[in-house]
């Protein structure tokens, strides 16, 4: 990795992490204004929208951050402009499909709702092709391999619009509900998502150069973007099964102690995002030139900078965990043994390697979509057996298992089937001996 992509990996981190604190600072305004109980139902909405709008990208997001990339790599404007279009062509009718689909769910209430929650739902449902509008745009982004015009915009605006709407609540002396919250929520979504795509639109018109859209590799697409659809569905479940697991059985204080806990692991989860933001596209780039010691040199020093970063942060966020948690408010000190629990998850994730940009950049999707099922399904099964028993640390328990369970099946399989060493402290030369005991 180049010193001028290492700073631009450290630009995205940074951005990611500002973006976490600020999202940090407006859950910790939201929580204190609207009080646990409504803090808990916002938190279970919000889950339900992040669901819908990062499921409705069916895989598309590493579809184009693959093929844009490789696409520009090699002067086929015309193919990336058709891959655009298709994609957004797609997401966009399934967005709109899922948003309507759950409004007319919730209009009908079979579930018996009480009107604060539909209402709260409804507002919170209609916003989610923003967001897989949103994960188109940073998608193209990275493709570009602009990481930062994608994710600055998302992370950091979409914060900054709650935050100044709560504090000019507070300025003008009002109170607020979780309807309050979640509108400004959208509204900073919206704000986000329109200076998102005025940042690309300009680098995009560039890289395209007017080129009319050609869609004669749309088989190639549908047939890499399937399992990675899997892969997407089944990261968004196992990163919200927890909240949603606990709402059946715990009480809405209780949810929002937890998801606040998440809301402190969270900043560690952007580290390995961040170097992913940089990293992911130069493995389909690097890949597509046979260039295979710059490929696993790159793999080696995203795993090693995501695992040193994670490591300091985490020891940090588990000794200030109940100070942080109780900003939120009166008792959700209770969460803070929930944290280093969350935190290790992702150590451990970092030090095995990035599995799945790997098997994704390199057309080993179905390995990769296994590996998520598999760490899916052992997630759901031990939140049902572990939540009812001993509450909150069992929904963390569950995770960190199942995102131990899954970076190790990916650095397996990247190991058996591309001859690439993942986890951090294994020599490079035992790649090379795989790849020569394994041609295929």
């Amino acid at each position: 990795m180049f010193d001028a992509r290492r700073r631009q990996g450290l630009t995205v981190i940074g951005v990611r992490v500002v973006g976490a604190g600020l999202a940090l600072v407006a859950q910790i305004l939201a929580a204190r204004m609207i009080g646990p109980e409504d803090f808990g139902r916002y938190s279970l909405l919000l889950v339900w929208l992040l669901l819908m709008g990062h499921g409705a990208t069916v895989g598309t997001n590493q579809l184009i951050c693959r093929f844009l990339s490789q696409y520009l790599e090699a002067g086929e404007r015309h193919a990336a402009a058709g891959l655009l279009r298709a994609v957004f062509g797609v997401v966009a009718c399934l967005a709109g499909s899922l948003a309507l689909g759950a409004i007319g769910m919730l209009w009908l209430n079979p579930f018996g709702f009480d009107g604060a929650m539909v209402a709260l739902g409804m507002i919170a449902f209609m916003a989610a092709p923003l967001l897989t509008l949103q994960d188109y745009l940073e998608a193209i982004a990275r493709g570009m391999d602009k990481p930062t015009l994608g994710i600055a915009p998302a992370y950091v605006m979409r914060h900054l619009g709650l935050i100044v709407g709560l504090v000019g609540l507070l300025a003008m002396g009002e109170s607020a509900d979780a309807f309050t919250v979640m509108t400004l929520t959208i509204a900073g979504l919206a704000a986000s998502c329109l200076l998102q795509y005025v940042l690309i639109r300009s680098h995009l018109k560039e890289a395209l150069q007017g080129a009319s859209p050609a869609f004669g590799e749309r088989r190639k697409w549908l047939r890499a973007a399937l399992p990675i659809a899997l892969v997407d569905a089944a990261e968004v479940l196992f990163l919200n099964a927890d909240v949603l697991i606990l709402g059946l059985f715990l009480p809405p204080e209780l949810v929002a102690f937890y998801f606040a806990a998440t809301r402190l692991a969270q900043v560690l989860g952007y580290v390995p995002y961040g170097v992913s933001a940089v990293t992911a596209q130069r493995f389909a780039a690097l890949s597509a030139r046979g260039d295979r010691a710059g490929l696993q040199t790159m793999v080696r020093q995203a795993a090693v900078i995501s695992s040193t970063l994670t490591a300091i942060g985490a020891m940090a966020l588990s000794i200030l965990a109940a100070p942080l948690l109780g900003l939120f408010g009166e008792g959700f000190e209770a969460a803070a043994l929930v944290v280093p629990l969350l935190c290790l998850g992702t150590v451990i994730r970092c030090l095995l390697g990035p599995g799945e940009d790997v098997l994704t950049m390199l057309g080993e999707e179905r390995a990769c979509s296994l590996s998520f099922m598999m760490a899916l399904a052992l997630n759901i099964a031990l939140s049902f057996a572990l939540v009812p028993l001993i509450g909150l640390y069992g929904a963390a328990i569950a995770t960190a298992v199942s995102i131990t369970m899954r970076s190790g099946l990916m650095a397996y399989f990247g190991y058996r089937r591309l001859g690439i060493i993942l986890p951090v402290g294994i020599p490079d030369s035992f790649g090379t001996a795989a790849l020569k005991g394994n041609p295929s």
